[in-house]
């Protein structure tokens, strides 16, 4: 009888890790797709058809505090996700970031789908899950 408590205590003890763990994925990685989202708008709102341009204030600042977000919550990621897929996700970022200060809206663009893109690829597949327990 203690041996099938000890069992159900363990397996509500691993639920409830990857349920919490699943719920932190879900969280940063939804997150990170609004304010791709709405960094995006902001790039396309400026200047429509000149490929250089200088973007404003606050798509400087909303890229700065999306890579701050992005730093703070990768290393905790890091324990359930893959570490070469949180660097492609990294990586896009940085572009897209790069090419805003640079105030090249066509790369910068291109640096945005490219993360909005990944981030929808890999929102729900990591995090522990059942299917990952058993």
């Amino acid at each position: 009888m203690m041996r099938l408590i000890a069992v159900l205590v363990l397996l509500a003890a691993l639920i409830g890790l990857a349920v919490a763990e699943q719920v932190t994925v879900d969280h940063v990685y939804g997150k990170m797709k609004t304010e791709t989202a709405a960094v995006m708008e902001l790039v396309k709102l400026t200047t429509e058809g000149e490929p250089k341009t200088e973007f404003g204030q606050e798509t400087k600042d909303r890229i700065d505090d999306m890579h701050a977000y992005w730093l703070g919550k990768e290393r905790k990621l890091g324990i359930i996700i893959k570490h070469i897929d949180l660097s492609y996700i990294s990586d896009a970022l940085i572009y897209a970031r790069n090419f805003i200060h640079s105030g090249n809206k066509e790369e910068a663009l291109g640096g945005l789908r490219r993360l909005e893109y990944l981030l929808e690829s890999y929102h729900g597949v990591y995090g522990l899950n059942g299917v990952n327990i058993l």
